[in-house]
């Protein structure tokens, strides 16, 4: 239960779909339980999310809210089909009925108690607080950006070129309808949503660029951090690990000892998303893979 004397706040994740993600939405909750966290877990659902997952979202605590898919007519070529649906985070500025709210993707898992961030201080209420992205590239992925060196990367060196971009899997707002209009009526004027190759983080990166501070890594600690930048890495400090990159921890099926050679790069953190899956029972563990095998 809510103290009065908190502030009306809340985490929120969007689904938009009966996926792996509700795994990664039920384990993410489960990890907040487990941190003592003492706000809630909103999801922000769509009609595509099947009645049997959001019974399942109700019984493991988290919030419910249903909210239509934002799709803004701009012609677009994504490099990865799941970025489709990610503008529909957008709907998180809508939520009014908070002062506060910390906007959170399912492929993360909160290690450490984060309810600083319900009353970290910013600047207006038009300003956001989020972690630098990485532009290493680490793994070499082609469609990424060209630019996206290691000399530009904000982990690498205060004055590289992409020191002012950060990663939208965690953004700390105040939600304003008057602001989610603005944001929608600037993404619905674009023709060619191909400009931003990761939609709605490059969106948001143009809205913010001079109202965004920034937060820790720990906040936010990508997984290829670790990798990319193994002196600055520190799993005891980390609050919330952040899953980016295929394959998500549920794809590997818990066969986290047959990892091919990039992801055992990752296999710690993958265990730790494990344990705590597990960790939700087995009566959970079958529900979950009922619900799922249902699409």
């Amino acid at each position: 239960m809510v103290s009065p004397n908190l502030p009306k706040a809340a985490w929120i994740l969007v689904l938009t779909s009966t996926n792996d993600y509700v795994k990664g939405a039920i384990t993410l909750s489960q990890a907040l339980k487990k941190v003592k966290t003492q706000y809630p877990l909103v999801i922000l659902y769509t009609s595509a999310v099947s009645l049997e997952a959001q019974k399942l979202l109700l019984q493991e605590g988290c919030l419910l809210k249903p909210i239509e898919p934002i799709h803004p007519p701009g012609k677009a070529t994504y490099f990865a089909e799941r970025f489709v649906e990610t503008w529909t985070k957008l709907a998180v500025w809508n939520q009014d009925e908070y002062d506060r709210v910390v906007l959170l993707d399912a492929d993360m898992l909160p290690l450490q108690n984060m309810d600083e961030l319900m009353s970290l201080p910013l600047p207006d209420n038009d300003s956001i607080a989020a972690s630098h992205a990485c532009t290493c590239n680490p793994h070499k992925i082609k469609s990424y950006p060209s630019d996206w060196i290691p000399s530009n990367c904000a982990y690498t060196s205060t004055l590289a070129k992409k020191n002012d971009y950060f990663n939208s899997g965690l953004i700390v707002l105040t939600p304003s309808q008057d602001k989610f209009k603005s944001i929608i009526q600037d993404l619905y004027s674009v023709s060619d949503l191909s400009i931003y190759p990761f939609p709605d983080q490059d969106f948001l990166n143009q809205v913010f660029a001079t109202k965004w501070i920034p937060l820790p890594y720990i906040y936010n600690a990508l997984k290829a951090l670790s990798f990319a930048h193994k002196k600055m890495w520190d799993i005891n400090e980390v609050k919330n690990i952040h899953y980016i990159l295929i394959p998500k921890p549920w794809d590997l099926d818990n066969n986290i000892e047959e990892l091919d050679e990039m992801e055992n790069k990752y296999y710690s953190q993958h265990k730790l998303w494990w344990n705590t899956y597990n960790a939700l029972g087995q009566d959970t563990i079958s529900n979950i893979n009922k619900v799922l095998n249902k699409q």
